[in-house]
């Protein structure tokens, strides 16, 4: 049999056998993502949420007051505290509040720089974990149509 022939006829049967597979639910999204990573993940954002966090100025926020695109937000953190071994990014009024949770080795300098997405205006929040304690500060990004100055909310 020519080689490209049993190319195509391998590719239709697996097509065909994962398409049964599908059809028949044994092939769901949630079955293959980690779901131990998930509830550790959910577990660390409660504890930031619910940890009683203390407002402080050792932690920095740079991120600009108005956004004129809020799909991509500038920000820069930085962290003067000791010990700090967790740092987390929240939107209030995003669909899903947490934008990144960072568990930080001893060695690692507590900076951050990414661009996160703002929906609408909303405070932002950066948490620190230092010595089993938690820290917060936040500042409100104003997210804006067309760069005008006009408030989406």
């Amino acid at each position: 049999m020519n080689q490209v022939r049993r190319n195509i006829l391998r590719g239709t049967v697996s097509t065909a056998v994962l398409s049964v597979a599908v059809a028949a639910g044994l092939l769901r999204p949630h079955k293959a993502m980690a779901s131990g990573l998930s509830g550790s993940l959910s577990s660390t954002a409660r504890a930031f949420q619910t940890g009683n966090p203390v407002l402080t100025d050792a932690i920095r926020l740079d991120i600009p007051e108005i956004a004129v695109d809020g799909a991509t937000v500038f920000l820069d953190v930085s962290c003067a505290l000791p010990e700090v071994d967790a740092m987390a990014v929240f939107v209030d009024r995003n669909p899903q509040p947490l934008i990144a949770l960072y568990r930080l080795a001893p060695e690692v300098v507590p900076a951050l720089q990414m661009r996160i997405k703002v929906s609408q205006t909303s405070q932002v929040w950066v948490m620190a974990r230092s010595a089993r304690r938690f820290y917060k500060t936040a500042k409100l990004v104003k997210v804006t149509k067309g760069g005008c100055g006009v408030g989406v909310n």
